[in-house]
């Protein structure tokens, strides 16, 4: 019997060559053949793309001879892209769905399959599961490419972005010479590429992009946009002139940012600066909505603007969710994946550097100022997450113990004012502590690695230490 696949939100992804195989990806394309079929979407299009990982373009022509041999015309990218860029041919085209090969910032040893809706965004969770479900042990191995066309999916893309971000207040802000902008990128050799270089330079912008060719090793880095992989960036900020660090992970879907001296900006840092762009320099409205680990003062920024406000279990999925219903300003999670209004109901690592230029061009001034002009608003910034190996820990019971967490003595004066119980396909696997005033405690088991994440947000650093020790506690640390 063929081993039984595991999927998570938003498709498949498994080790290369152990279980994402040729015979396997049989497997998923043809339960997507009989997905489209049972949602009646045979007749219409689906566009496929790829990222620079070993054989992904391989991998992306594979499944579209496959949705061929099934009379389903396929539109598939004549070159990498990355995923945002797919996601917003899947709705431009009027396709019924799109495929992404990728494994988005996994280490390169992984591949992917990601699945995205007519909308331009990620299937729900649900809708993925329904795919899980159509899988079978022995695949049926038809092939043709009588219904392939390959173009290029990212002209369009560069187009439509016209329609987010004033390209005319960048080339004002270069041509003026006293400014002088200079960015540097780094691609991590994903499928970001130069496509952020390419865009500044046009505009007047002086840009120099590291890692910009695809590579599937990813030049010896995971190719996640955090602090500990960003070294190269740091530093060649901090030896140039450069305004501006910017960062996209494997598939671009992602964006970290850094300061002119080269000092990492937090996820929550990005999170505040790219809120106030939108409404204060940009002056746009609509709903804000945050993943539950996200700072409580994207909160405090909704009440103080009047804009409505939504809180969301973890996965960009539940974003898109809401992001759907209603006119929203932006999307954001905890793991730099920002979807903003105007766009698509999606991650956008390319448009979120864009839109960190913008800022610098429409406000003149520096992130450091930025950053102050936030911080007078709302407070400093007391938050942080701990990842705690968990191979050896028993994930049920730390949940089962957290259920009945009452604060300790280093808590004392504490009140719990509200408990938030997060599920995953209906297994608890997070609970959050709200203790008023903007301070809060999460535990959470990580659902795609052997994890236990703790975090915590304070008003103060002693504060946040206290609730970071209560969580180390609570899943038997100290």
């Amino acid at each position: 019997m063929s081993l039984k696949l595991k999927f998570g939100n938003d498709g498949w992804r498994a080790l290369i060559g152990e279980h994402f195989n040729e015979s396997n990806l049989f497997r998923v394309a043809e339960a997507f053949v009989r997905y489209l079929q049972t949602k009646q979407l045979e007749g219409k299009p689906v566009a496929i793309g790829y990222d620079g990982r070993l054989h992904s373009r391989q991998h992306a022509e594979l499944f579209s001879r496959i949705l061929s041999a099934n009379n389903i015309s396929v539109i598939l990218s004549d070159r990498i892209i990355p995923t945002p860029v797919l996601s917003y041919a899947v709705k431009l085209l009027q396709c019924g769905a799109g495929i992404m090969i990728t494994a988005s910032h996994n280490p390169p040893s992984y591949n992917g399959v990601k699945f995205k809706a007519a909308y331009g965004g990620p299937f729900i969770a649900e809708e993925t599961g329904k795919i899980a479900g159509l899988v079978r042990d022995e695949p049926e191995r038809h092939q043709s490419t009588e219904h392939i066309t390959q173009t290029d999916l990212l002209s369009d893309y560069l187009t439509h972005l016209n329609d987010v971000i004033d390209f005319d207040a960048l080339r004002r802000y270069a041509e003026n010479p006293s400014n002088n902008p200079s960015v540097m990128i780094d691609s991590m050799g994903g499928a970001g590429q130069t496509i952020l270089e390419d865009i500044l330079v046009g505009l007047g912008w002086r840009a120099q992009t590291i890692f910009g060719a695809p590579e599937p090793e990813f030049y010896d880095r995971h190719p996640e946009p955090i602090e500990k992989n960003l070294e190269p960036l740091f530093y060649n900020v901090s030896v140039t002139d450069a305004i501006i660090g910017i960062a996209t992970d494997g598939d671009a879907d992602r964006c970290a940012v850094c300061f002119a001296d080269g000092k990492w900006v937090s996820v929550q840092q990005t999170i505040l600066l790219l809120l106030w762009h939108l409404h204060q320099y940009k002056q746009w409205s609509g709903a804000i909505i945050k993943s539950v680990p996200v700072t409580d003062k994207a909160r405090m920024l909704a009440e103080q603007w009047n804009l409505p406000y939504y809180d969301v279990n973890v996965s960009f999925q539940n974003i898109t969710d809401i992001m759907l219903k209603t006119d929203f300003l932006i999307g954001v999670e905890e793991s730099a994946g920002f979807g903003v209004k105007g766009h698509l109901p999606e991650r956008d690592g390319i448009l979120s550097g864009l839109l960190f230029c913008e800022l610098l061009a429409k406000s003149g001034k520096s992130l450091e100022e930025l950053w102050e002009e936030i911080k007078h608003v709302v407070g400093d910034l007391h938050y942080q997450r701990i990842d705690i190996p968990a191979e050896s820990m028993d994930r049920v019971a730390i949940m089962q113990r957290c259920e009945h967490f009452h604060p300790s003595k280093n808590l004392e004066e504490f009140f719990i004012e509200k408990v938030r119980k997060l599920y995953d396909k209906d297994v608890l696997n997070g609970i959050k502590y709200l203790f008023g005033d903007s301070r809060w405690l999460l535990i959470r088991a990580s659902m795609t690695e052997p994890m236990i994440r703790i975090y915590a947000e304070g008003r103060t650093e002693y504060e946040l230490q206290r609730l970071l020790n209560e969580g180390k506690q609570l899943i038997g640390l100290e």
